[in-house]
This record gives structure tokens, sequence and C-alpha cells, in this order.
């Protein structure tokens, strides 16, 4: 699930309509419809102002779903260069949010190794 359908899977969790959310970021609902359509790109502040609206942590609306990691990924320099263009308050932020899905990627290759054992030892 990408970051814009779990922006919208938290709105309806809450019981949010667009038009509510859309007030919050004092944008129009069509502005914000396409949010969570993927049809604007979402700053690194945009997002902040969402996660709080929704009370969800910003790494719970970027984190992967999938079982399937890359972890020789090319286009990982591309992203810290990226990193390097931003602002201090935003790079000190998209950093935290790096840092802590490296962490959980790490805990995931552990956990994923702990079962390969426990079942490899009931075979």
């Amino acid at each position: 699930m990408n970051t814009f359908s779990k922006i919208k899977k938290h709105r309806e969790l809450k019981n949010y309509t667009q038009d509510y959310m859309a007030d919050q970021l004092n944008i129009s609902q069509n502005t914000y419809s396409k949010i969570e359509t993927g049809g604007i790109k979402l700053t690194v502040d945009r997002l902040k102002q969402i996660s709080e609206i929704l009370e969800t942590p910003i790494e719970e609306l970027l984190s992967a779903d999938s079982n399937i990691y890359n972890f020789n990924n090319s286009h990982i320099d591309k992203f810290y260069g990226y990193i390097e263009t931003l602002q201090e308050d935003n790079k000190e932020l998209t950093m935290t949010t790096v840092n802590f899905l490296q962490n959980h990627i790490l805990h995931l290759q552990k956990e994923n190794e702990r079962l390969l054992s426990l079942i490899e030892n009931h075979k």
C-alpha cells in the first residue's frame, strides 16, 4: 500500500471526510482528493500536517507493507541527494524517517531469519 492509500485509509478510519481534511489543510476538496490519488506530490511539511490531523506517525504513512525489499537499490544515492536539498528542519524529519525505516528493515530481516530457523527445526 502506498502513502496516498494509507492517508485515505487512516482518514476513513477516523470517519473524516475529504472536505474536513481539506478544511484542516486550508486547501480545496479537489486538491485534497488529488493527494489521496497521488496526483499531487507531497512535501514533508504537508505530510507532517496530514499525520498530525490523522494522529498517525509519519513513519506509519511512509512504511512499506510489502514483504519484498530491494536492499541493493541503486536509487538510494538519488534519495540522499534529495535530502541534501531540503531545508534544515525537513532534513531532520526525513533523516529520522530514513533511520526508522532502516532499523525496521533490519528488525524484519532478523525476524525472517528467526522464523526460517524455526521452520527448519520443525521439519
